[in-house]
């Protein structure tokens, strides 16, 4: 469970610097008489929406994907169930934007985050999971 918790931190923390560095507007670029947020505010905001989301996912698609695929050590179990991580990721945010905005995105840049989101997750879970079992 706290390897669960470390990498959901972790990916949201990677996520949001990724979103944030891509939307920030450095001061050099900015047009006079415009309100911007600063590099801190525009992370915590990420922070706040995507950390929720991530945990309540990643914990839905650890249940989920582990009922559906064999978690065995191998190296061969790693890349289907990566590639259903990615898939359930692009349908939670399917169903996040269908229920909860009616303004336009850009879907596929959309589908694309969650997915390699959900992705990163599992990867780091995996590596998490790794790392705390005993050598012999």
């Amino acid at each position: 469970m706290l390897r669960r918790l470390l990498a959901a931190t972790l990916t949201t923390a990677l996520v949001c610097t990724v979103l944030t560095y891509i939307s920030y507007t450095p001061r050099a670029n900015r047009e006079p008489n415009t309100m911007y947020d600063s590099l801190g505010s525009t992370f915590l905001s990420y922070v706040l929406f995507a950390l929720p989301i991530i945990l309540l996912s990643g914990f839905l698609l650890d249940f989920l994907i582990g009922m559906i695929i064999n978690r065995s050590s191998t190296t061969l179990a790693f890349v289907p169930t990566l590639l259903g991580y990615g898939l359930v990721g692009v349908l939670i945010a399917s169903i996040l934007l269908a229920f909860t905005t009616k303004d336009s995105f850009d879907l596929p840049m959309s589908f694309g985050i969650a997915g390699l989101t959900a992705m990163l997750y599992y990867s780091l879970s995996v590596v998490f999971n790794r790392m705390a079992r005993p050598t012999h």
